[in-house]
């Protein structure tokens, strides 16, 4: 018997790699080039290259010569992107300048732009797009998927069902959207960047089965910038997460399967890995021993004074992100803000420091894996995914040998659906 995932990473990436060469070998169609993290175009401002979810700009992918290479024409100038000046730009180019030629990678569904010239990857992870080394092809940031008219390369089957791994799997269309709202009466701001990405995968054969992944890999929730960040004040700050993900219509024909990260009440600092590894053998006569998806969508994130808890059930994945501890000592209640230790005592007894995600960028780390009860299912189910900050806003006043605490909470909630075809996939 073969292990599931050493035999699908054998298959996946040599059919990816054929798929796209055989994209750019068609007649060449305008293409749409994507980023996956923050969904901007590629396209031309004053002749600059830029990234922006309003550029309409379209590229022809010209095949060069021997080998994988490849350039990268605009649609509507008729200039191509190179990095000449070792910088990233648009313009005529000469027939034999490597600056203008790129290989195409594919790296989970989607594809990296590697220059020929250089070895710098495309990518917009400082804000700009750009061209440079990155620390790991992984980054979100360097990577692309390739729109055509007749299509989204990303909702295209990704690997073929063979007999040593008899999987199919599909790339959703990801979610992406953001929302900020102002608490009322300040000037602070809350602020959500939903991501949600999801494949779809079905296995042939017997028993045969279908299985969705949906993850929130590179959403974020932020708190902004303080309202009150004195000593006696302290607010809005981030005091608790929820990430919720649901059936609604066609809930009865999906159950959860797994989900991840998994319950960790740690006070301190931490790594969470989220993955899903439902690993499955193979015998003569299908699988066996279950099935599942390997670690294709795996992420970390350090967390520091929060705890994780995972409250799921059978269809819903409910995930608690919650504040545990600040700088004098663990926090259940807006009280445990006051440092009544021996220095505290002698200055006032002021509120404790916040960790630094109770007020900034706090990531949103979920993944769930539902399953159908029957694996002929063809229909439709709607998911309901919701995020739900809760902030805090604490004041001290100071007697002659007490203290006194008040605080108030507000919430903000994003809300999206993600409608999933089961019958798009056999």
């Amino acid at each position: 018997m073969k292990n599931l995932l050493s035999n699908f990473k054998n298959v996946i990436i040599p059919i990816t790699l054929s798929f796209l060469f055989c994209m750019v070998a068609q007649a060449q169609q305008p293409t749409k080039i994507t980023n996956r993290w923050t969904q901007e175009n590629i396209g031309l401002q004053s002749g600059n290259p830029i990234c922006s979810t309003s550029a309409p700009d379209t590229w022809i992918i010209e095949k060069v010569g021997e080998g994988d290479y490849v350039r990268l024409k605009n649609a509507a100038t008729g200039t191509y992107l190179h990095n000449e000046t070792s910088q990233l730009g648009s313009g005529a180019v000469q027939p034999g300048w490597w600056s203008a030629q790129w290989t195409l990678v594919a790296n989970d569904g989607h594809t990296n732009i590697i220059n020929r010239w250089t070895g710098g990857y495309i990518h917009n992870q400082n804000g700009k797009l750009e061209i440079g080394t990155i620390d790991s092809p992984g980054w979100w940031s360097a990577q692309w998927s390739m729109s055509t008219a007749s299509g989204n390369q990303a909702n295209q089957i990704l690997a073929d069902p063979t007999a040593e791994d008899p999987r199919i799997r599909l790339r959703l269309s990801p979610l992406s959207k953001d929302r900020s709202v102002t608490i009322q009466g300040t000037t602070q701001a809350l602020e959500f960047n939903m991501r949600i990405n999801g494949f779809l995968y079905a296995y042939t054969l017997s028993p045969t089965q279908k299985l969705l992944l949906l993850t929130a890999e590179g959403s974020i929730a932020k708190a902004g910038t303080q309202a009150f960040a004195t000593t006696d004040k302290r607010g809005y700050f981030l005091e608790k997460l929820e990430i919720t993900m649901e059936p609604t219509t066609g809930a009865e024909n999906v159950y959860r399967d797994v989900d991840a990260p998994s319950t960790d009440t740690n006070t301190g600092s931490r790594t969470v890995t989220s993955s899903i590894n439902v690993s499955a053998e193979l015998s003569g006569d299908g699988p066996s021993g279950g099935v599942g998806v390997g670690g294709e969508s795996s992420f970390s994130q350090n967390f520091n004074g929060f705890k994780y808890l995972n409250q799921s059930d059978s269809k819903k994945l409910y995930h608690v992100v919650q504040l545990a501890s600040t700088s004098v000592g663990p926090y259940e209640k807006p009280t445990d803000l006051l440092d009544v230790g021996f220095v505290g005592a002698f200055s006032g007894t002021p509120l404790g420091e916040l960790p630094h995600q109770a007020t900034n960028n706090m990531p949103i780390m979920a993944q769930g894996l539902w399953q159908t009860y029957s694996g002929d299912f063809a229909g439709k189910v709607t998911f309901k995914i919701t995020y739900k900050m809760t902030v805090r806003y604490v004041e001290k006043t100071n007697y002659f040998f007490t203290a006194d605490v008040k605080s108030s909470t507000t919430n903000d909630t994003m809300t999206e659906y993600i409608t999933v075809d089961f019958g798009s996939i056999k």
